[in-house]
């Protein structure tokens, strides 16, 4: 069965917004669910109907694209639709799955579509993340784009996870521990216990412990972690 996408137009400029959904209504596995004209709207829709894709023009009146990703938490795909290229290198920089320069083509969406097929399989919002790749993170204090190779560690506190950030920072996000297992690049990060994941490119050296367990030493932290027997040989085979 093919997979159907949700999605979300937004774009200030009435006309450009029904000319985009007149095209993606030709497609079998898009069904649009909402049009935005600003952030505001934007934010609150994509809050309330949490498409697989919104389609998302960067310069609007007051606010712009990139501002809206800033306010809001969103796991689905990204694809700018804007009238100038000029904003390509940022878009990637922030994920985007997708960059089309208006007027957009019917055979132009054909073929990202056709892309997101191949690259997602049946769930939109599994695919692992690149080391490369920069995540959106929102907590009670802060939002903001982070590297995911500045990722030092993450623990487990029931539901929710305590990043740890190259410069210091430390953000509590609802998040369980296995949804990030899930999406972070397996090369690189490694859980070593049932409440903790580790960028091993962190690791500065493993010291044995008790009943089988390693204390493992991590740059920038005075305090080693943790690792149980039951993960102890993942990592202690990177090491090899």
């Amino acid at each position: 069965m093919q997979e159907k996408y949700s999605a979300v137009v937004i774009d200030d400029e009435r006309l450009a917004r029904q000319r985009l959904i007149r095209l993606l209504n030709k497609f079998d596995n898009v069904e649009v669910v909402g049009e935005a004209f600003d952030v505001s709207s934007a934010k609150r829709i994509i809050e309330n109907l949490t498409p697989d894709i919104i389609f998302l023009d960067i310069q609007m009146p007051k606010q712009s694209g990139f501002d809206l990703l800033e306010q809001l938490s969103f796991e689905g795909r990204i694809v700018f639709v804007s009238a100038y290229d000029n904003f390509a290198l940022k878009a990637f920089d922030v994920n985007a799955f997708d960059y089309m320069v208006k007027p957009v083509r019917e055979d132009r969406i054909e073929k990202m579509l056709e892309r997101l097929s191949k690259s997602e399989g049946s769930n939109i919002s599994n695919q692992r993340f690149n080391y490369e790749d920069k995540i959106f993170i929102s907590d009670n204090k802060f939002m903001k784009f982070v590297n995911l190779k500045e990722i030092i560690l993450i623990q487990s506190t029931g539901n929710y996870s305590k990043i740890f950030i190259q410069n210091g920072e430390k953000h509590l996000l609802y998040r369980p521990l296995k949804d990030w297992e899930n999406r972070l690049p397996s090369n690189k990060f490694c859980r070593i216990h049932r409440t903790c994941i580790v960028n091993i490119d962190y690791v500065e050296k493993l010291e044995k412990w008790f009943n089988y367990s390693f204390r493992v030493y991590i740059a920038g932290f005075e305090a080693p972690v943790m690792m149980s027997k039951t993960y102890s040989s993942v990592l202690r085979n990177r090491f090899s």
